[in-house]
């Protein structure tokens, strides 16, 4: 049985071997065969006209370029060889001169002398001398400890195509500066600030979001400014700000001031002013529909609730004012016909202490008794003050059924908190809008906050000039009591706008 096993396996190993054998027999000649057809191919293919017209190019081709080079290598060693060069200026320098050819000589000089002068005048880049400037900045985002008053802050000089050059000679101090120091904008601010290429930094952040001035140069496209007419302006959070003695901003934001008040006055009511009118015109409120409103007003003696009162008081509407004891003359002076007085505290608002926020509590506990003794139902309700901490859900029930309660204070910016992924999102949305804008022709400088600019300026300068507005100006500081101003704006003593002056 073992002997057959043996036999039958030795005959299958063969049978294996003997197709082996004919599969590499097959495989050997399928190679030569085809090796045979790829080198006739590969002949036919190097023997063929258009092969062989271009290998004839080539060919000619490179004899040239080794011809051109021996060429341009005896003509290099010609005009560098010492020998040659003395026997050329032998020949034109040791010849007898004639004045004809002195004339000539010394002619040829002087106009290439010029040429070369202008050239080099053409091409060289303007140094830049910088000019410095006082200035109140922000330098760190740590609150109104940061703020300081410097006197060598780089000052622009330079207009560009629609900009305007303008010396600062009163500015308002807001409290949505001390917000900015405390870190307001400041990632917007950041990404403009890399649009623009201001600089790699925010950093310092110049205070002040309006002022009043003379202009001292505009651009090659501004047409409705020029040099030596007295303006105000108002300018975005983000932007650099007005605190400083030279002020370099665009057009669109800037606006003639009016005539019959000086430049401490009128620097009260551009940033206040361009707000309140936005807020009504959000309300739907104006000249034509004003009269028999009732609103109240929380915070009448802000610098928004001062231009509120007189506006809605002239336009015959009812208005409900709250204020601090000291403000109540000033309130009931602008047009208020109720006042709510609101308990004093002599200690500044600090937005973290817990005595300022139990304060607010009572305050607002205060103004929702007096509002509830009063029964009075608003048509709109306008929130211009930090004061108290009433919410709208509890002003609603003061509401009736199609009133409205509007803030004026600064939303929060939801991107200021927002993590680096959103933040990088952000910064390439602004950079294609801006992109965009500037290749349709549109400013590239607005971030929803279309009210601060010219038109609502020259509303606000006619009305002034009729009669319609007075500035409210509480206290003036120079910018080296920019400490004392801050106290000033945050303590209930203030009344209207607080006030810097650059002399």
């Amino acid at each position: 049985m073992m002997d057959e096993v043996i036999f039958r396996s030795s005959q299958k190993i063969e049978n294996i071997q003997l197709q082996a054998e004919l599969a590499a027999s097959k495989t050997k000649e399928a190679i030569v065969l085809y090796s045979q057809q790829s080198k006739l191919l590969a002949n036919q293919l190097w023997n063929c006209t258009a092969i062989e017209q271009l290998r004839n190019n080539i060919t000619e081709f490179y004899f040239k370029i080794i011809s051109a080079a021996k060429n341009i290598r005896v003509q290099v060693i010609n005009v560098i060889d010492p020998r040659q060069i003395f026997e050329n200026l032998v020949r034109v320098f040791g010849k007898k001169w004639t004045k004809r050819d002195i004339y000539f000589g010394c002619a040829g000089f002087i106009i290439g002398g010029i040429i070369g002068l202008g050239i080099g005048l053409l091409l060289q880049k303007k140094a830049v001398v910088p000019r410095y400037m006082q200035a109140i900045q922000c330098n760190h985002y740590l609150g109104a400890e940061s703020v300081t008053v410097v006197e060598d802050a780089i000052a622009p000089y330079e207009c560009d195509e629609y900009d305007v050059l303008i010396n600062v000679k009163a500015a308002s101090l807001q409290r949505i500066d001390l917000q900015i120091c405390n870190g307001y904008g400041r990632t917007l601010r950041k990404i403009l600030c890399n649009v623009f290429k201001r600089s790699g930094s925010d950093f310092p952040v110049i205070l002040g979001r309006d002022c009043t001035g003379v202009i001292t140069d505009v651009g090659c496209k501004v047409k409705r400014l020029e040099v030596g007419d007295e303006v105000w302006l108002a300018v975005p959070f983000w932007s650099q700000g007005t605190l400083c003695q030279t002020t370099l901003v665009p057009e669109s934001r800037v606006s003639r001031k009016p005539k019959n008040i000086g430049f401490e006055a009128a620097c009260s009511l551009p940033y206040a002013g361009s707000i309140a009118l936005s807020v009504l015109e959000e309300a739907n409120i104006d000249l034509s529909n004003a009269s028999g409103k009732h609103i109240l007003i929380e915070g009448g003696c802000t610098p928004v609730g001062c231009v509120l009162i007189q506006l809605l008081s002239n336009w015959k509407a009812e208005i409900t004012a709250t204020c601090f004891k000291r403000a109540v003359p000033v309130v009931k002076a602008l047009g208020a016909a109720d006042i709510i007085i609101l308990s004093e505290s002599t200690s500044p608002s600090d937005n973290k202490s817990s005595l300022e926020i139990e304060e607010k509590n009572v305050l607002q506990n205060l103004l929702l008794k007096e509002l509830e003794l009063r029964g009075n139902i608003f048509d709109v309700i306008i929130k211009t003050s930090y004061d108290c901490n009433a919410s709208l859900d509890q002003l609603n029930q003061f509401c009736n059924t199609d009133g409205r309660i509007i803030s004026t204070l600064p939303p929060i910016p939801s991107w200021d908190s927002c993590g680096v992924f959103n933040r990088m999102l952000l910064s390439l949305y602004i950079n294609l809008k801006c992109r965009f804008e500037k290749i349709i022709g549109l400013p590239v400088d607005n971030f929803d906050e279309t009210h601060l600019c010219y038109m609502t300026l020259d509303r606000l300068t006619d009305l002034v000039e009729d009669g319609t507005l007075q500035t409210v100006v509480d206290k003036v500081f120079s910018p080296h009591d920019i400490e004392m101003a801050i106290h000033h704006i945050q303590s209930p003593l203030s009344i209207g706008s607080t006030v810097i002056t650059f002399r």
